[in-house]
C-alpha cells in the first residue's frame, strides 16, 4: 500500500491488509494522527464491545498498523520485515513518551483477520483490570448478544440444603433461556450425586482445575464470597462479577468465628465484597435491605432482591418408607403421632427452644413425641442446651428423637408423616423448611418475621419467639383439621407463584442490566489484603467524597 499522508501532512506507513483500512477508517485513522503529535501507532483490533472506539495502549497490535514515519528522527528508520526488530522499534517510541492508539471495532472483517501483532503483555493485563480504559473500552455488550457465564459451584458438598438447591436449580433453568449461549461451572473437580442430571445440558460444562476458557460475560458466586473464593480471579474469568447474599447470619452472630477479630474480619470483607462487585443480588428483599443498611456506600440500583424459585419440590412425593439412616427412629417411634424438627444445631435454630415448645404442648393435652434431625456443628451449638433438657425430661405422653443428616428420601418421609413440622428460627435468608413441608401436606409453625413473613405472608403466625405463642400455634394445627389444612393451603399457593424459571429470567435480566452498565470505581478490587488497602483509599478519596451528592441525585433521578 502507498504512504498515506494525513491532511497535516504527517507521513504513514501501513503494515497489514489494506483492504481492511475501508474509507471510514482511514478518516478515522489520520483524524486520530493530527490530534496529537505523540501518536506514532494507530492499531485496527477485534473488539468485544457494542460500538468503536479509541483506547491508548502501550504497543501496537492487532490486524493493521499505521506508523506515523516522523518518529524516525527520534528513534531511528523503521526497520525492514523483521517481527523482532519492529517490536524493539516500537519499545523505543514509547520509551521516548510516544503513545500507540488501539481503534477497536466489533465488526466481523476485523474479527475473523489474522493479527500482526498480539496484545503487548502490559495491554492484555489492563484489559482484565476494571480500572483501566481498556477494560471500559471492552465491556459494553450489545443488546442481542447471548451471555456465557461461568458459575461458582464451591459451595456444593456431599450434602444438599437450600444452598446447593439454589445453585443446582438456577442452572437447570437458566440453561433452558435463549439468551444463554453457555454455562461454565467452575470451583469443583466433579458434581455430587445431586447435581450429576446438570451435565444432562449441550450448555453447561464443567471447568477442570487449572483449566483456561475464554473471558466469560458474567461470573455469578450463587452463595455469597468469603475467604474460600478470591474476587480478583473471577476479574480474570468474566467482565462483571455478581454474587449473591444469602443472609446475614454468620455477619451478625459472634460466636460462628474462633476469635472477636475473626468476627470482625469476616464482617468487614462482606461490606468490602458488596463494595467490589459489579452487583447483588439477595435471596429476598430482607436481606438486600439490610446489606444495603450496613453498607450505606453501595449504590441501591446494582442490589436486585430475588426470591428463590420453589417448584423444585413440587413433584415431590411421600415414600412410603424411609432409608435407613431413620430405621432406629422408625422402631423408637412404633406409629405414634410425631412433631418434626429439621435442621442442623446452629444456636440460631432454636431446637432447644423447640423442645421447651414442645413439652409445653404436651402439658396442654397433645401427646406426640418430637424427632429432631440435622447435622452437629463443632462450634455455635445448641447441643448441650438440648441435651440438658432431655436428660431432664419425664412426661409420659411423648418422647424425644435425634438423627443426623438424612437422605432425601428420610427427609421426605419424615415431613410427610409429621404430624405437624415445628421451624423456630431466628435467623433466615428465606426459610425453605416450612415449603417443603406444606408441598407434602404437613402445616408448619414458624415466627413471622423478616423474608418468611415478606415472602408467606401467612396469618395467625407467632410474632416473636416465646413459648406460649409458639405452642399455642402448634396446639391449633395438631387439634383441628381446618387450621392444619389451612396453613398448608396458604403455603402451596406461595409455591406456585415462585418457580425457578422465574428465578433464572430474573436473574439473567439482572446481569443484562450490569453489562449495560459502567463498573464502579470499588469494584477495581477484590478481596485481598492488598485490594483491601486500595478500597480504603478509593472510599477515602476526595474524589470519592466530592462526588457522593451526584450518586444520590444519579439514584433519585433512576427511581422516578
Amino acid at each position: 500500500m502507498e504512504p498515506l499522508k494525513t491532511s497535516r501532512g504527517r507521513a504513514l506507513q501501513v503494515l497489514g491488509d489494506p483492504a481492511l483500512l475501508t474509507m471510514d477508517r482511514m478518516a478515522e485513522f489520520t483524524k486520530r494522527f493530527d490530534s496529537d503529535p505523540r501518536i506514532v501507532t494507530c492499531s485496527l483490533v477485534a473488539g468485544t464491545g457494542a460500538g468503536e472506539v479509541w483506547v491508548r495502549a502501550t504497543a501496537p497490535a492487532g490486524v493493521v498498523i499505521a506508523i506515523a514515519e516522523d518518529a524516525q528522527d527520534l528513534v531511528g528508520p523503521l526497520p525492514p520485515d523483521d517481527d523482532a526488530a519492529l517490536a524493539a522499534w516500537f519499545l523505543a517510541t514509547a520509551e521516548r513518551g510516544l503513545w500507540h492508539d488501539h481503534f477497536l471495532t466489533h465488526h466481523r472483517d476485523v474479527a475473523k483477520a489474522s493479527a500482526l501483532m498480539e496484545l503487548a503483555a502490559m495491554d492484555a493485563q489492563e484489559v482484565l483490570d476494571p480500572s483501566s480504559a481498556a477494560f471500559a473500552a471492552q465491556e459494553m455488550r450489545g443488546p442481542s448478544r447471548r451471555l456465557t457465564v461461568a458459575i461458582d459451584a464451591t459451595w456444593l458438598g456431599p450434602y444438599e440444603t437450600g444452598a446447593q438447591v439454589l445453585t443446582t436449580a438456577a442452572i437447570t433453568a437458566m440453561a433452558t433461556d435463549e439468551r444463554i449461549d453457555s454455562i461454565y461451572v467452575i470451583g469443583v473437580k466433579e458434581l455430587p450425586a445431586y447435581a450429576q442430571h446438570l451435565m444432562e445440558s449441550d450448555r453447561v460444562r464443567i471447568v477442570a482445575p487449572g483449566e483456561v476458557i475464554a473471558q466469560c460475560d458474567i461470573v455469578w458466586y450463587p452463595n455469597q464470597i468469603d475467604g474460600r473464593s478470591n474476587i480478583g480471579d473471577a476479574r480474570a474469568l468474566g467482565r462483571r462479577v455478581i454474587t449473591t447474599y444469602l443472609d446475614l447470619i454468620a455477619y451478625d452472630i459472634p460466636r460462628y468465628h474462633g476469635s472477636p477479630e475473626a468476627w470482625g474480619t469476616y464482617r468487614a470483607l462482606q461490606r468490602r465484597i458488596a463494595l467490589s462487585v459489579d452487583g447483588v443480588t439477595a435471596i429476598s428483599a430482607d436481606v438486600a435491605n439490610r446489606l444495603l443498611a450496613e453498607v450505606p456506600r453501595l449504590e441501591p440500583q446494582r442490589v436486585h432482591p430475588l426470591p428463590l424459585g420453589l417448584d423444585h419440590i413440587v413433584g415431590a412425593s411421600a415414600p412410603e418408607a424411609p432409608d435407613a439412616d431413620l430405621d432406629q427412629v422408625l422402631a423408637a417411634l412404633g406409629g405414634k403421632r410425631f412433631i418434626a424438627v429439621l435442621g442442623n444445631d446452629f444456636q440460631h435454630k432454636n431446637r432447644d427452644f423447640a423442645i421447651a415448645v414442645w413439652q409445653r404442648v404436651l402439658q396442654a393435652g397433645q401427646p406426640c413425641d418430637l424427632v429432631l434431625a440435622g447435622l452437629h456443628v463443632k462450634s455455635s451449638s445448641s447441643k448441650v442446651a438440648e441435651d440438658a433438657m432431655l436428660a431432664t425430661h419425664v412426661d409420659l405422653r411423648g418422647g424425644a428423637h435425634t438423627t443426623g443428616h438424612l437422605t432425601g428420601r428420610s427427609r421426605a418421609w419424615l415431613l410427610a408423616n409429621a404430624a405437624a413440622v415445628l421451624y423456630p428460627s431466628s435467623a433466615e435468608g428465606f426459610g425453605l423448611v416450612p415449603y417443603e413441608a406444606a408441598i407434602l401436606g404437613t402445616p408448619s409453625t414458624f415466627a413471622d418475621f423478616g423474608p418468611l413473613k415478606e415472602i408467606a405472608g401467612v396469618a395467625g403466625l407467632p410474632r416473636q419467639w416465646s413459648v406460649e405463642a409458639f405452642a399455642t400455634d402448634l396446639e391449633q394445627l395438631l387439634a383441628s383439621d381446618t387450621a392444619a389444612q389451612q396453613r398448608v393451603a396458604d403455603l402451596q399457593r406461595v409455591i406456585a407463584e415462585h418457580t425457578w424459571q422465574g428465578f433464572a429470567t430474573g436473574l439473567i435480566d439482572f446481569f443484562q442490566l450490569i453489562l449495560a452498565r459502567p463498573t464502579v470505581l470499588t469494584s477495581a478490587v477484590g478481596g485481598t489484603a492488598a485490594d483491601t488497602a486500595a478500597l480504603a483509599s478509593i472510599l477515602s478519596s476526595r474524589t470519592w467524597r466530592a462526588t457522593a451528592s451526584l450518586r444520590k441525585v444519579g439514584s433519585k433521578l433512576r427511581r422516578k
